[in-house]
This record gives structure tokens, C-alpha cells and sequence, in this order.
């Protein structure tokens, strides 16, 4: 089994004792989250890994600090998991530099 259809099975579980009694468009739209999730940790791995932000040089030579590109995916990636964890009706808590 893939890492996708490991989370999808799983995340199918959590949503019903019998599987099968899920309507087909509850399926597609946990599928869809499953794939979101699954890319969004690759994203904060990232992150993780290579920071949010790299330095570059203006074309008169200044130093500009710009966010990296997975940096701002990562926060349309949380975005669009919140709106498919709305639409299902699971809670989850949305991410803010707050919480760290």
C-alpha cells in the first residue's frame, strides 16, 4: 500500500464504522485531504530542512530577504486542508505562528 492509501484508509476509518455506507463524494473529497496532508508534510519538511526564507541581491546590489517559494505553498496548502476538513466536518485546528 502506498503512504496515500495507508492515510486514506485510515482517515476512512476514523469517519465511519462501516466504510461502505460513506456516500461516494465523502470518499473523494477524504481522498483529496488524504493527498493534501500527505503534501503538505512534505512541504513542512521543507521548511523544516531548508528554512522559509533565502537572501538574494537587488539589482543595485542590496541584500532582500524573500520567503521561499514552499514557504508560501505550504500556508495555501493549510488553507485549502481547512476548507476540505470543513466541508467533511472534522476539526482541525488551524496552524499559527502563535503555536510556536
Amino acid at each position: 500500500m502506498t503512504e496515500h492509501q495507508v492515510l486514506f484508509a485510515k482517515l476512512l476509518g476514523e469517519d465511519a464504522e462501516n466504510v461502505k455506507a460513506i456516500p461516494v463524494r465523502r470518499q473523494e473529497l477524504i481522498a483529496t485531504l488524504a493527498h493534501i496532508v500527505l503534501e503538505e508534510r512534505a512541504l513542512q519538511q521543507d521548511v523544516i530542512e531548508n528554512g522559509s526564507f533565502y537572501e538574494t541581491h537587488g539589482d543595485k546590489g542590496q541584500l532582500i530577504i524573500k520567503k521561499r517559494p514552499q514557504y508560501e505553498e505550504l500556508g495555501r496548502l493549510r488553507d485549502r486542508k481547512l476548507r476540505y476538513s470543513k466541508e467533511l466536518g472534522i476539526n482541525i485546528e488551524a496552524v499559527t505562528w502563535d503555536d510556536f
